[in-house]
Protein backbone atom coordinates (compact mmCIF):
# COMPACT_ATOMS: atom_id res chain seq x y z
CA UNK A 1 0.00 0.00 0.00
CA UNK A 2 1.68 3.42 -0.47
CA UNK A 3 0.39 6.72 0.51
CA UNK A 4 1.38 9.54 -1.80
CA UNK A 5 4.18 7.12 -3.20
CA UNK A 6 5.23 6.10 -0.07
CA UNK A 7 5.13 2.49 0.99
CA UNK A 8 2.65 2.47 4.37
CA UNK A 9 5.18 1.07 7.34
CA UNK A 10 4.18 -2.42 8.62
CA UNK A 11 3.29 -0.48 11.93
CA UNK A 12 0.87 1.16 10.28
CA UNK A 13 -0.58 -1.77 8.36
CA UNK A 14 -0.03 -3.98 11.73
CA UNK A 15 -2.51 -0.96 13.67
CA UNK A 16 -5.15 -0.90 10.53
CA UNK A 17 -5.51 -4.65 10.92
CA UNK A 18 -5.89 -4.18 14.63
CA UNK A 19 -8.05 -1.93 14.70
CA UNK A 20 -10.30 -3.55 11.98
CA UNK A 21 -10.36 -6.69 14.25
CA UNK A 22 -11.74 -4.55 17.34
CA UNK A 23 -13.99 -2.60 15.48
CA UNK A 24 -15.61 -6.00 13.84
CA UNK A 25 -15.84 -7.44 17.59
CA UNK A 26 -17.45 -4.11 18.68
CA UNK A 27 -19.96 -4.75 15.68
CA UNK A 28 -20.56 -7.98 16.95
CA UNK A 29 -21.15 -6.73 20.44
CA UNK A 30 -23.67 -4.33 19.33
CA UNK A 31 -25.69 -6.67 17.03
CA UNK A 32 -25.60 -8.91 19.93
CA UNK A 33 -26.94 -6.24 22.44
CA UNK A 34 -29.90 -4.93 19.61
CA UNK A 35 -31.11 -8.59 19.43
CA UNK A 36 -31.47 -8.99 23.04
CA UNK A 37 -32.83 -5.66 23.89
CA UNK A 38 -35.45 -6.11 20.92
CA UNK A 39 -36.31 -9.63 23.03
CA UNK A 40 -37.01 -7.84 25.95
CA UNK A 41 -38.23 -5.37 24.72
CA UNK A 42 -41.19 -8.41 23.22
CA UNK A 43 -41.43 -9.28 26.93
CA UNK A 44 -42.62 -5.87 28.04
CA UNK A 45 -44.86 -5.36 25.29
CA UNK A 46 -46.74 -8.56 26.18
CA UNK A 47 -46.58 -7.90 29.53
CA UNK A 48 -48.21 -4.70 29.03
CA UNK A 49 -51.03 -6.52 27.08
CA UNK A 50 -51.49 -8.70 29.87
CA UNK A 51 -51.59 -6.47 32.42
CA UNK A 52 -54.17 -4.13 30.50
CA UNK A 53 -56.53 -7.47 29.88
CA UNK A 54 -56.19 -7.78 34.14
CA UNK A 55 -56.59 -4.12 34.56
CA UNK A 56 -59.72 -4.45 32.62
CA UNK A 57 -60.95 -7.24 34.16
CA UNK A 58 -59.95 -5.95 37.65
CA UNK A 59 -62.33 -2.52 37.01
CA UNK A 60 -65.23 -4.73 36.07
CA UNK A 61 -65.19 -7.06 39.03
CA UNK A 62 -63.55 -4.64 41.52
CA UNK A 63 -64.86 -1.81 40.72
CA UNK A 64 -64.74 -0.25 43.91
CA UNK A 65 -61.44 -1.51 45.14
CA UNK A 66 -59.24 2.02 44.12
CA UNK A 67 -55.92 0.21 45.61
CA UNK A 68 -56.25 -2.83 42.63
CA UNK A 69 -57.01 -0.15 40.02
CA UNK A 70 -53.72 1.95 41.24
CA UNK A 71 -51.48 -1.14 41.65
CA UNK A 72 -52.29 -1.92 38.49
CA UNK A 73 -51.86 1.80 37.07
CA UNK A 74 -48.27 1.90 38.44
CA UNK A 75 -47.16 -1.88 37.13
CA UNK A 76 -47.89 -0.36 34.02
CA UNK A 77 -46.83 3.02 33.81
CA UNK A 78 -43.09 1.55 35.32
CA UNK A 79 -43.52 -0.79 32.47
CA UNK A 80 -43.95 2.02 29.81
CA UNK A 81 -41.40 3.52 31.34
CA UNK A 82 -38.61 0.50 30.84
CA UNK A 83 -39.82 0.56 27.20
CA UNK A 84 -39.36 4.28 26.84
CA UNK A 85 -35.76 3.70 27.86
CA UNK A 86 -34.98 0.68 26.03
CA UNK A 87 -36.19 2.28 23.14
CA UNK A 88 -33.90 4.91 23.53
CA UNK A 89 -30.76 2.26 24.15
CA UNK A 90 -31.81 0.52 20.87
CA UNK A 91 -31.87 3.68 18.87
CA UNK A 92 -28.90 4.88 20.24
CA UNK A 93 -27.36 1.43 19.64
CA UNK A 94 -28.89 1.33 15.74
CA UNK A 95 -27.09 5.06 15.53
CA UNK A 96 -23.43 3.60 16.91
CA UNK A 97 -23.76 0.31 14.55
CA UNK A 98 -24.14 2.41 11.35
CA UNK A 99 -20.83 4.45 12.56
CA UNK A 100 -18.59 1.31 13.26
CA UNK A 101 -20.26 -0.11 10.07
CA UNK A 102 -18.95 3.06 8.06
CA UNK A 103 -15.33 2.74 9.76
CA UNK A 104 -15.04 -0.96 8.95
CA UNK A 105 -16.04 -0.37 4.97
CA UNK A 106 -13.09 2.83 5.25
CA UNK A 107 -10.49 0.38 6.45
CA UNK A 108 -11.75 -2.94 4.81
CA UNK A 109 -11.24 -0.43 1.69
CA UNK A 110 -7.46 0.03 3.15
CA UNK A 111 -6.91 -3.32 3.42
CA UNK A 112 -8.30 -4.27 0.18
CA UNK A 113 -5.64 -2.57 -1.62
CA UNK A 114 -2.71 -4.21 -2.94
CA UNK A 115 0.82 -3.11 -2.26
CA UNK A 116 1.50 -0.85 -5.18
CA UNK A 117 -1.74 0.55 -5.12
CA UNK A 118 -1.62 4.46 -4.25
CA UNK A 119 -4.06 5.09 -1.61
CA UNK A 120 -5.71 9.26 -2.69
CA UNK A 121 -4.93 11.99 -0.20
CA UNK A 122 -8.46 12.23 0.69
CA UNK A 123 -8.46 9.02 1.68
CA UNK A 124 -5.43 9.04 3.99
CA UNK A 125 -2.56 11.41 4.51
CA UNK A 126 -0.34 9.37 7.06
CA UNK A 127 2.92 9.57 7.25
CA UNK A 128 5.55 7.92 9.28
CA UNK A 129 5.30 10.69 11.72
CA UNK A 130 1.51 11.11 11.81
CA UNK A 131 0.67 7.84 12.28
CA UNK A 132 2.45 7.85 15.63
CA UNK A 133 0.21 11.30 16.56
CA UNK A 134 -2.58 9.18 15.46
CA UNK A 135 -2.10 6.09 17.60
CA UNK A 136 -1.39 8.19 20.41
CA UNK A 137 -4.64 10.09 20.24
CA UNK A 138 -6.61 7.24 19.98
CA UNK A 139 -4.72 5.74 23.00
CA UNK A 140 -5.50 8.79 24.39
CA UNK A 141 -9.38 8.55 23.56
CA UNK A 142 -9.33 5.21 24.25
CA UNK A 143 -7.99 5.97 28.32
CA UNK A 144 -10.11 8.96 28.78
CA UNK A 145 -13.67 7.08 27.66
CA UNK A 146 -12.66 4.05 30.25
CA UNK A 147 -11.80 6.59 32.80
CA UNK A 148 -15.43 8.39 31.98
CA UNK A 149 -17.53 5.29 32.51
CA UNK A 150 -15.66 4.10 34.92
CA UNK A 151 -16.09 7.01 36.89
CA UNK A 152 -19.69 7.54 35.66
CA UNK A 153 -21.51 4.46 34.32
CA UNK A 154 -20.03 1.24 36.82
CA UNK A 155 -19.98 3.53 39.60
CA UNK A 156 -23.82 3.75 38.83
CA UNK A 157 -24.12 0.50 38.20
CA UNK A 158 -22.26 -0.54 40.90
CA UNK A 159 -24.69 1.35 43.61
CA UNK A 160 -27.37 0.11 42.00
CA UNK A 161 -26.60 -3.49 42.58
CA UNK A 162 -26.56 -2.44 46.33
CA UNK A 163 -29.41 -0.45 46.19
CA UNK A 164 -31.57 -3.87 44.73
CA UNK A 165 -30.02 -6.13 47.48
CA UNK A 166 -31.39 -3.18 49.97
CA UNK A 167 -34.73 -3.16 48.41
CA UNK A 168 -35.14 -7.16 48.64
CA UNK A 169 -34.14 -7.22 52.33
CA UNK A 170 -36.95 -4.55 53.49
CA UNK A 171 -39.45 -4.69 50.93
CA UNK A 172 -41.76 -6.95 52.98
CA UNK A 173 -40.82 -4.84 56.29
CA UNK A 174 -41.16 -1.51 55.16
CA UNK A 175 -42.92 -0.44 51.79
CA UNK A 176 -42.81 2.97 51.58
CA UNK A 177 -38.56 2.71 52.65
CA UNK A 178 -38.86 0.71 49.53
CA UNK A 179 -40.50 2.97 47.03
CA UNK A 180 -37.81 5.33 47.70
CA UNK A 181 -35.33 3.23 46.84
CA UNK A 182 -36.65 2.35 44.03
CA UNK A 183 -37.17 5.84 42.81
CA UNK A 184 -33.93 6.37 43.39
CA UNK A 185 -32.62 3.07 41.62
CA UNK A 186 -35.02 4.86 38.62
CA UNK A 187 -32.66 8.01 38.74
CA UNK A 188 -29.46 6.37 38.84
CA UNK A 189 -30.69 4.32 35.90
CA UNK A 190 -31.22 7.92 33.99
CA UNK A 191 -28.18 9.37 35.29
CA UNK A 192 -26.27 6.09 33.76
CA UNK A 193 -28.11 6.62 30.44
CA UNK A 194 -27.08 10.25 30.34
CA UNK A 195 -24.03 9.66 30.92
CA UNK A 196 -23.79 6.94 28.04
CA UNK A 197 -25.31 9.18 25.42
CA UNK A 198 -22.59 11.79 26.53
CA UNK A 199 -20.22 9.31 26.18
CA UNK A 200 -21.79 8.42 22.71
CA UNK A 201 -22.00 12.12 21.70
CA UNK A 202 -17.91 12.74 22.38
CA UNK A 203 -17.71 9.69 20.14
CA UNK A 204 -19.41 11.07 17.17
CA UNK A 205 -20.95 14.12 17.30
CA UNK A 206 -24.69 12.81 15.81
CA UNK A 207 -26.29 16.59 15.45
CA UNK A 208 -23.49 17.60 12.43
CA UNK A 209 -24.87 14.61 10.33
CA UNK A 210 -28.39 15.96 10.57
CA UNK A 211 -27.23 19.72 11.06
CA UNK A 212 -24.61 20.88 9.45
CA UNK A 213 -21.50 21.74 10.90
CA UNK A 214 -23.22 25.54 11.89
CA UNK A 215 -26.26 24.27 13.48
CA UNK A 216 -24.00 21.84 15.51
CA UNK A 217 -21.72 24.16 16.66
CA UNK A 218 -24.58 26.31 17.86
CA UNK A 219 -26.12 23.26 19.70
CA UNK A 220 -23.42 22.51 21.27
CA UNK A 221 -22.26 26.10 22.44
CA UNK A 222 -25.97 26.44 23.60
CA UNK A 223 -25.93 22.97 25.62
CA UNK A 224 -22.87 24.39 27.31
CA UNK A 225 -24.56 27.93 28.52
CA UNK A 226 -27.15 25.54 30.04
CA UNK A 227 -25.23 22.86 31.95
CA UNK A 228 -23.04 25.75 33.53
CA UNK A 229 -24.57 28.31 36.28
CA UNK A 230 -22.00 29.93 37.03
CA UNK A 231 -20.79 30.97 33.70
CA UNK A 232 -22.12 33.29 30.85
CA UNK A 233 -21.28 32.29 27.28
CA UNK A 234 -21.02 34.97 24.33
CA UNK A 235 -20.37 33.53 21.13
CA UNK A 236 -20.30 34.24 17.27
CA UNK A 237 -20.21 32.06 14.15
CA UNK A 238 -19.35 32.79 10.74
CA UNK A 239 -20.13 29.91 8.40
CA UNK A 240 -21.99 28.89 5.41
CA UNK A 241 -23.01 25.48 5.63
CA UNK A 242 -23.51 25.40 1.46
CA UNK A 243 -19.59 25.06 1.21
CA UNK A 244 -18.54 21.65 1.64
CA UNK A 245 -15.50 20.88 4.00
CA UNK A 246 -14.07 17.36 5.24
CA UNK A 247 -16.33 16.45 8.07
CA UNK A 248 -13.13 14.90 9.88
CA UNK A 249 -11.98 18.39 9.66
CA UNK A 250 -15.67 19.96 11.53
CA UNK A 251 -15.96 17.48 13.57
CA UNK A 252 -12.02 17.67 14.85
CA UNK A 253 -13.35 21.47 15.53
CA UNK A 254 -15.82 20.76 17.82
CA UNK A 255 -13.91 18.41 19.52
CA UNK A 256 -11.17 20.76 20.07
CA UNK A 257 -13.67 23.66 21.03
CA UNK A 258 -15.48 21.19 23.55
CA UNK A 259 -11.91 20.48 25.08
CA UNK A 260 -11.58 23.98 25.75
CA UNK A 261 -14.74 24.63 27.11
CA UNK A 262 -14.13 21.49 29.18
CA UNK A 263 -10.81 22.81 30.69
CA UNK A 264 -11.96 26.06 31.01
CA UNK A 265 -14.62 25.30 33.27
CA UNK A 266 -12.83 22.63 35.18
CA UNK A 267 -9.59 24.60 35.76
CA UNK A 268 -9.74 28.21 35.13
CA UNK A 269 -12.27 29.62 37.68
CA UNK A 270 -14.02 31.48 34.97
CA UNK A 271 -17.42 33.35 34.85
CA UNK A 272 -17.07 34.59 30.85
CA UNK A 273 -16.29 32.52 27.83
CA UNK A 274 -16.33 33.64 24.32
CA UNK A 275 -16.05 31.73 20.97
CA UNK A 276 -16.11 33.01 17.91
CA UNK A 277 -15.71 30.62 14.61
CA UNK A 278 -15.36 31.80 11.11
CA UNK A 279 -14.72 30.31 7.94
CA UNK A 280 -11.89 32.23 6.12
CA UNK A 281 -12.11 31.82 2.16
CA UNK A 282 -9.06 34.14 1.30
CA UNK A 283 -6.80 31.90 3.43
CA UNK A 284 -8.70 28.47 2.89
CA UNK A 285 -8.73 28.08 7.17
CA UNK A 286 -11.36 27.65 9.68
CA UNK A 287 -10.32 29.95 12.38
CA UNK A 288 -11.69 29.25 16.17
CA UNK A 289 -11.03 32.36 18.84
CA UNK A 290 -11.57 30.66 22.11
CA UNK A 291 -11.27 33.38 25.32
CA UNK A 292 -12.05 32.66 29.08
CA UNK A 293 -11.25 35.47 31.89
CA UNK A 294 -10.41 32.78 34.16
CA UNK A 295 -6.79 32.32 35.83
CA UNK A 296 -5.24 31.19 33.01
CA UNK A 297 -1.81 28.66 32.61
CA UNK A 298 1.62 27.75 31.07
CA UNK A 299 0.25 25.98 27.71
CA UNK A 300 3.46 25.95 26.08
CA UNK A 301 5.21 23.78 28.77
CA UNK A 302 1.78 21.52 30.00
CA UNK A 303 3.09 17.73 29.83
CA UNK A 304 0.73 14.71 29.97
CA UNK A 305 1.46 12.51 32.63
CA UNK A 306 -0.36 8.91 31.73
CA UNK A 307 -0.57 7.76 35.76
CA UNK A 308 -1.83 10.65 37.37
CA UNK A 309 -4.06 12.01 34.13
CA UNK A 310 -2.67 15.47 33.69
CA UNK A 311 -1.93 17.55 31.03
CA UNK A 312 -4.93 14.71 29.19
CA UNK A 313 -6.80 17.63 27.61
CA UNK A 314 -4.35 19.88 26.48
CA UNK A 315 -2.40 17.15 24.90
CA UNK A 316 -5.15 15.94 22.72
CA UNK A 317 -5.55 19.33 21.72
CA UNK A 318 -2.28 19.81 20.58
CA UNK A 319 -1.70 16.47 18.35
CA UNK A 320 -5.73 16.77 16.79
CA UNK A 321 -4.39 20.35 15.36
CA UNK A 322 -0.82 18.98 14.81
CA UNK A 323 -2.50 16.29 12.36
CA UNK A 324 -4.99 18.95 10.93
CA UNK A 325 -1.75 20.70 9.91
CA UNK A 326 -3.19 24.20 12.08
CA UNK A 327 -1.64 26.13 14.41
CA UNK A 328 -2.14 27.02 18.33
CA UNK A 329 -1.61 30.89 19.02
CA UNK A 330 -1.86 31.04 23.15
CA UNK A 331 -1.65 34.10 25.31
CA UNK A 332 -2.37 34.65 28.66
CA UNK A 333 -3.79 37.86 29.39
CA UNK A 334 -6.41 38.06 31.67
CA UNK A 335 -7.44 34.41 31.53
CA UNK A 336 -6.56 32.22 28.18
CA UNK A 337 -7.09 33.12 24.58
CA UNK A 338 -6.43 30.66 22.03
CA UNK A 339 -6.14 31.60 18.16
CA UNK A 340 -6.42 28.15 16.37
CA UNK A 341 -6.08 27.94 12.65
CA UNK A 342 -7.12 24.94 10.75
CA UNK A 343 -6.80 24.44 7.07
CA UNK A 344 -9.36 23.15 5.37
CA UNK A 345 -8.51 23.21 1.30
Amino acid sequence: MNIDGVKMSDSCKKYVNSEYKLLKDKLNDIESKIRSYNIELKTIDNNIKKFNKEKDWTEDVFHSVTSLKENSNVTIKTLQNSKSDLLQLISDLSTEKQIVTEKIEMLNNILQEDVSDNVSHETLNINQNDSVKLIDIIEMDRQRISRDIHDSVVQNLTALIHKQEFIYQIADKDINRGKLEINNSINLIKDSINELRNIIYQLRPMSIDDLGFKNALTHMLDKFDRESDNVIYDYSINYNDDITINSTITISILRIINELNSNAIKYSGCTNIYVNVELDMKNNCIIVNFKDDGCGFDFENILYDRDKHSGFGMAMLKERVSLLKGTIKYSNNNGSQFIINIPVW
